[in-house]
């Protein structure tokens, strides 16, 4: 577990390497007990409206994306103070948000204790995250493309609470390995997130992961923010809607897809001779996160 420096700019070395060798870190209290109530809150508002607009039962496990879209604490909740400045140190400032969505995993059958964790035939299967890159992968493992940042809001400190479950390192080392003349993940490199309500986790999303049936009593809820180079295309959306964007700091809209400015010249001053992307060479404008971590960075010295 690591404790986090309010805004400071950089990673502790403990974090530095945890978040290299094992590929995430955890970040306790990232969310304090009034902000858990708040999110918790909305999230079961969301998933009772959206239930009974679509006729879905609400003992089935329910996900809803492009959050940052749906309400202004989530959006607000994508420049956390304490988290922001740790997402810009390990993947820095020329990103936006790929996806935001939330999680909820009603209890569920005993018998999902039964089946092998992440098997193919699971609820929930092995997988890392990532489009379709067209290109055969090195090694089983993906391209450093992505990371998120994962907010838990119920308690998750049980076994089969529905956490997550990560390979620890697979993010570089391809996590199977030959069992009884099987092909297995690791058991040894499975690590099972066990947190207490208003935990985060940062971590590549390159990492091998799947979740745990959740036996407990009470249904799993969180959020997770992904973050990506702004060269790529979110899988959320294509560009937010103008009531989204209306009241947004220059930050928020960097990371909502725009540029900083506000501004929509997208393909430079001259797209018609000569276009020039100002997601593939942004100018400092564009990108104010740019100066953002400048100025954290000179005032920790």
């Amino acid at each position: 577990m690591s404790k986090v420096a309010e805004g400071c700019i950089a990673l502790t070395q403990a974090q530095q390497r945890q978040y290299n060798e094992d590929g995430f870190f955890l970040v306790e209290n990232a969310l304090s007990q009034s902000e858990v109530n708040e999110l918790l809150g909305l999230v079961d508002t969301f998933h009772a409206r959206y239930c009974a607009e679509r006729n879905l039962d609400q003992d089935d496990a329910f996900q809803m994306r492009n959050i940052v879209a749906a309400h202004e604490r989530f959006k607000a909740l994508m420049t956390h103070e304490k988290l922001l400045p740790l997402v810009v140190d390990v993947f820095g400032y020329n990103i936006q948000l790929r996806t935001s969505h939330m999680d909820v995993r009603p209890p569920m059958k005993k018998s999902h204790a039964e089946q092998v964790l992440g098997g193919k035939e699971s609820f929930f299967p092995w997988h890392s995250d990532g489009p379709d890159f067209g290109w055969p992968p090195a090694g089983e493992t993906v391209p450093y493309m992505e990371m998120k940042v994962g907010y838990y809001l119920t308690d998750l400190t049980e076994h089969n609470s529905g956490a997550i479950c990560v390979v620890r390192g697979s993010h570089a080392t391809s996590p199977w390995i030959e069992h009884s003349g099987e092909r297995i993940i690791d058991p040894e490199r499975i690590v099972e997130v066990n947190v207490a309500p208003g935990t985060a986790m940062v971590w590549r999303t390159a990492l091998w992961h799947c979740l745990t049936p959740n036996l407990s009593e009470r249904a799993r809820r969180c959020l997770y923010f992904g973050y990506h180079h702004r060269w790529m295309r979110p899988s959320d959306f294509d560009h937010q809607k103008p009531d989204v964007l209306a009241n947004a700091s220059p930050i928020q809209l960097q990371l909502l897809g725009e540029l900083g400015t506000g501004c929509n010249n997208y393909a430079g001053d001259d797209s018609e001779v000569h276009p020039v992307s100002r997601y593939w060479r942004p100018q400092d404008a564009d990108i104010p996160l740019k100066a953002w971590a400048e100025e954290k960075r000179a005032s920790a010295q």
